[in-house]
């Protein structure tokens, strides 16, 4: 689930920046990581890159009941669902290593970084509604809301220092909330028939 996410969204941004450069056959954005084993960049050149850096579990709309009534009446036992945040990195890789070449320039990568934002800021919930792909990329997403997350320098500093790598002028996102439920039944009851209270005066 967490890859057809961000595939998905990453197709949607992609779509957008094609649009917006004025060239639907060079793809923009890149699901990838941030950089290499050997510390270089792993984001191609010229191009923007989304990067998965955190997961977490969100416990606060998380749902204690853990019973459901299965189709034959019974009571069936389930962990309750888990419900995940992803945070992701969308970072811009140019760095101006061909001087002949405006394409390969710092600005023009501000610039993407800057279409990617006002993308979110236009759009930032994605249902099967406003999005009809993303039930056939993976019908168990049903909605996806992305926000803008902010963090200090000293954050910023740390990250990069583990990354191992050059800082990128690059935006911090939440995306909230996928849900996480397996179908392994921890047992089954059968159901409540009655009261009880039957012939009592």
């Amino acid at each position: 689930m967490i890859h057809t996410a961000l595939t998905f969204l990453t197709n949607e941004l992609n779509e957008y920046l094609k649009v917006r450069l004025g060239d639907p056959d060079i793809n923009r954005i890149f699901l990838t990581s941030v950089a290499t084993e050997s510390n270089g960049i792993a984001i191609p050149d010229k191009s923007l890159g989304l990067s998965l850096i955190n997961i977490e579990e969100d416990r606060v709309y998380k749902d204690q009941n853990s019973r459901k009534i299965n189709e034959s009446g019974k009571v069936q036992y389930l962990n309750p669902e888990l419900r995940l945040n992803l945070y992701i990195l969308i970072s811009s890789n140019f760095q101006d290593t061909n001087a002949n070449d405006p394409t390969d320039d710092y600005v023009e990568g501000l610039k993407q970084l800057s279409y990617a934002i006002s993308f979110f800021q236009a759009k930032n919930v994605f249902t099967s509604d406003n999005a009809p792909v993303m039930a056939s990329i993976d019908p168990d997403i049903k909605r996806l809301t992305v926000e803008l997350y902010s963090y200090s320098f000293e954050q910023l500093y740390n990250f990069w220092t583990v990354v191992g790598t050059k800082y990128l002028p690059s935006v911090l996102y939440k995306v909230k909330l996928l849900t996480y439920q397996s179908e392994a039944i921890g047992a089954i009851l059968p159901g409540i028939e009655g009261t009880g209270t039957q012939g009592i005066n």
